[in-house]
């Protein structure tokens, strides 16, 4: 399989961590979408949107949402890191929606910072994301049952929150920390510890230049 992204996005790494959670083996390519990989990208997703999975037969994934539940197939029932069926499946669902949801907001803001002159930065705009931030990992945190969310196991809710929640430290790490999500740090920082997550350290991403807080 072929991985289409850079660990810089918080959504090519989850994807990443799933397979190697998983032991699937893949290559990946290196690419973002800008620039001159802008073009690169869209022969693989016609929206210029990373991440995207090239399967061993050619078939073409696009958006970890999909890949993720594509991979959950691919493992099987039994290992799958998304219940099949039922209220936890729907629960586990729920939650990835919401940490989706607080990490898309998240990128919106820093978009709105770091992609547009300072003086068109429309500001109301960039406040309710962040509001929006904050709701998220906070009803996130509120969520979690003892070390995992589904209390004895982890999930995809935790793999994910957990790399969503160190994207939003490295790119804004005051903000993250106003939140007080004691519970979210310690399970990034246990899983930050497995080989999965120290595979694929995220990097840099957006330019340097603007601090948020």
């Amino acid at each position: 399989m072929k991985l289409v992204g850079r660990y810089t996005s918080p959504y090519v790494r989850r994807v990443a961590v799933t397979l190697l959670t998983y032991g699937m083996d893949f290559e990946l390519e290196e690419l973002l979408p800008f620039g001159d990989d802008k073009a690169e990208v869209r022969k693989f997703n016609p929206l210029g949107r990373i991440p995207a999975l090239i399967l061993d037969d050619g078939e073409t994934i696009v958006e970890s949402a999909t890949i993720i539940d594509c991979l959950d197939d691919l493992a099987g029932p039994e290992r799958a890191l998304t219940p099949p069926s039922g209220p936890d499946r729907r629960r586990v669902l729920t939650l990835l929606a919401v940490a989706s949801g607080a990490t898309d907001k998240l990128v919106s803001s820093l978009y709105e910072h770091h992609l547009r002159p300072p003086e068109m930065v429309h500001r109301p705009w960039a406040k309710m994301c962040d509001r929006q931030t904050v709701d998220g990992f906070q009803w996130l945190e509120q969520q979690m049952l003892g070390d995992w969310f589904m209390g004895d196991r982890m999930t995809q809710a935790d793999l994910t929150a957990a790399i969503f929640w160190q994207f939003g430290v490295e790119k804004r790490p005051n903000f993250f920390a106003r939140m007080n999500c004691p519970k979210l740090t310690a399970l990034s920082d246990r899983l930050a510890a497995t080989e999965p997550f120290k595979a694929t350290p995220q990097g840099e991403g957006l330019p340097k230049g603007i601090a948020l807080e």
